[in-house]
Order: C-alpha cells, then sequence, then structure tokens
C-alpha cells in the first residue's frame, strides 16, 4: 500500500488511493503531493514541506559516518525564505560510540546554540528520530552520547523540531547531508596533511662552496730605483812610490 501526501492551498491530506489523489491534485494551482510506503513518511513530509513555500526559519542537521575515520561529521543550515543565511560544519571531538547518531545529535546542539547566538527562533529540521525523542524526554537516553544531548539540550527549553523525511528530495535536506559528508572529508584530508609534514626528512643542505676573496689595491705600485754605487777596480799591484795607477781604465 502506498501513501499519498497532498498539501495544497485548500487541501492538506493523505490518501491510499492514486484516483483518490488524482482527483484532488489534478489541475489544482500550487499543489504538491508525493507517494510513500509509510503512514509516518507522509505525514513527515506534510509537516516539513513548507519549506518548499519559504515559510518562517528552519535549521536543517545531519550526521554522517564513514568506518575509516573514528569520528562523526555533523552540519546544519539554516535557511529562511528558501535561502541559505548561514551554515556550519565539523567533526564530533570524541570518537562516535554510535556511528552516524553522535554526529545528528551534535549537529542539533550547534543548531540550537546558533540560534540563541543570532537571537534568533526557528525549527530544527531533521531526519533521525532521536533528535526530538531525546529533547522532549519521549525516548529513554541508555548511550554515553544520548545521556549528554538529553542533558545539554535542557538549555533550549524552548526548541522546536520537525521531522523531515530522509533522501526523498527534500532540497535542504540533501545539501546537509552532503556538508556533513564534507567534514569528515576535509578533517581527514588536514590531518594526512599534517602527519605528512611531521614525518617528512628535512631537506639536506648543499655543501657551502669556498668563497675567494680578491683583495685589490687601489694604491698604485712605486718602482724603488735603488742606486748601485760604482765599483773600483782593486789594482793588481802595489804603485811604486812615485808611480801612479789607472784605476778606471
Amino acid at each position: 500500500m502506498k501513501f499519498y501526501a497532498i498539501k495544497s492551498p485548500s487541501v492538506q491530506k493523505i490518501v491510499t488511493s492514486w484516483l483518490e489523489c488524482e482527483k484532488l491534485t489534478h489541475g489544482v494551482k500550487g499543489c504538491l503531493f508525493k507517494s510513500f510506503a509509510t503512514r509516518e513518511d507522509a505525514e513527515s513530509w506534510l509537516s516539513g514541506v513548507s519549506e518548499i513555500h519559504g515559510e518562517g526559519l528552519r535549521i536543517y542537521v545531519d550526521g554522517s559516518f564513514t568506518p575509516d575515520f573514528d569520528r562523526a561529521g555533523w552540519a546544519f543550515i539554516a535557511v529562511e525564505n528558501d535561502k541559505q543565511i548561514g551554515a556550519e560544519n565539523g567533526v564530533t571531538d570524541l570518537p562516535a560510540e554510535s556511528r552516524n547518531i553522535d554526529g545528528e545529535l551534535t549537529a542539533s546542539l550547534h543548531a540550537l546554540a546558533w540560534l540563541k547566538r543570532m537571537g534568533k527562533t526557528g525549527v530544527i529540521c531533521h531526519d533521525y528520530e532521536g533528535i526530538a525523542r531525546w529533547a522532549k524526554g519521549e525516548w529513554k537516553a541508555n548511550k554515553p552520547i544520548a545521556i549528554r544531548y538529553k542533558e545539554a539540550v535542557k538549555e533550549f527549553p524552548n526548541a522546536k523540531f520537525e521531522k523531515v523525511p530522509a533522501h526523498s528530495g527534500v532540497k535542504w535536506n540533501e545539501a546537509v547531508d552532503q556538508l556533513a559528508k564534507k567534514a569528515i572529508a576535509d578533517c581527514k584530508a588536514r590531518e594526512k596533511a599534517a602527519k605528512a609534514a611531521k614525518t617528512a626528512k628535512p631537506a639536506t643542505p648543499a655543501a657551502a662552496k669556498p668563497v675567494v676573496k680578491t683583495v685589490e689595491n687601489s694604491a698604485p705600485t712605486k718602482t724603488v730605483k735603488k742606486e748601485v754605487p760604482a765599483q773600483t777596480k782593486t789594482p793588481e799591484r802595489m804603485p811604486s812610490p812615485g808611480e801612479s795607477l789607472d784605476l778606471f781604465g
């Protein structure tokens, strides 16, 4: 059996017959309708379909998890009049105890904190049921992550929640899903780069070549001419008395 959710200016209804759905929607301007496998999903779509018309401030939250990474990704996108006015994403501080659920609950808390910081009121749109159930005290918290969430969400007593169907073509829900996945991919890339930089060996510096300095003497070289005294011939014999010798001959 299929459930057909119908939303129009005059009708908001769930029917189980295509013929009845066609009768209520054919030729109706501004009418939206969609089929679902369960009534719960049909009701969730009806309650969240107002985002298509851009009514009010809605914050879409989601979480993500991959087996090769120990933490969960989280993200939220704030939408007003069908336009994004804010967004954040990241990974959980602690290893994920419950896979993507850690990211879902963390995203909800970040979204509520953003609303408080901005002084706004809005609706938290989620596809994981526990976000609202634990916040409203409808589910018992057993695991540490659920206990921490249930305690932390008490800070936001006026929080409003709205469940939207997962992977059903709701534009902003699909967008926040991708943003949560991107948070993990970005964190893995940063950590990989940091590890590579830490383990990389420092480059060996090239041997320095000896520097030969040429010292130029700017003063001109002065040639000193040394006078050599003329040599005097030594006579082979001593002159006789009264005899003269030519010493320079």
